[in-house]
């Protein structure tokens, strides 16, 4: 199973996302990828602060279709399990000079506490987590 980081949700919003994260989507199980509560609202903030009203409103509601439809019952929250093990990571991260945000650390936590991957473009951000990690963006060129 496998957590698709805020990044790689947005690539799929853009006009002309890359070649490799299409082609990464394609050879997935559909059934087998998950959004995160946190990336909605990353995706809600970046969305509301963007100054073009009809482009905000037309992304709005094509990530809004997007989410409800292609990840109908596959939306995961930071629950309890994630809530014991986020102090974990954000601790050890800090103890190794590396510390992370809230949100990032919210992400790695729902996937460590499920033992699910982290798709994301940022890999650096995930390094020393406990989560498996994936590049959609360099797929194929490995």
């Amino acid at each position: 199973m496998i957590i698709l980081d805020t990044n790689i949700i947005s690539e799929f919003m853009t006009s002309q996302p890359k070649k490799s994260v299409l082609e990464w989507l394609n050879a997935q199980d559909s059934m087998a990828l998950y959004l995160t509560t946190i990336s909605i609202a990353e995706i809600g903030f970046g969305l509301r602060i963007m100054s073009n009203d009809k482009k905000r409103r037309l992304l709005d509601d094509r990530f809004r279709q997007f989410a409800a439809t292609a990840f109908k019952s596959r939306i995961l929250s930071f629950d309890e399990a994630a809530a014991r093990v986020y102090g974990d990571i954000k601790g050890y991260r800090k103890e190794i000079g590396r510390p992370l945000s809230d949100l990032d650390g919210q992400i790695a936590a729902i996937a460590r506490a499920k033992e699910f991957v982290v798709a994301t473009r940022n890999i650096k951000d995930f390094e020393e987590c406990g989560v498996k990690l994936i590049n959609p963006f360099v797929f194929g060129s490995q």
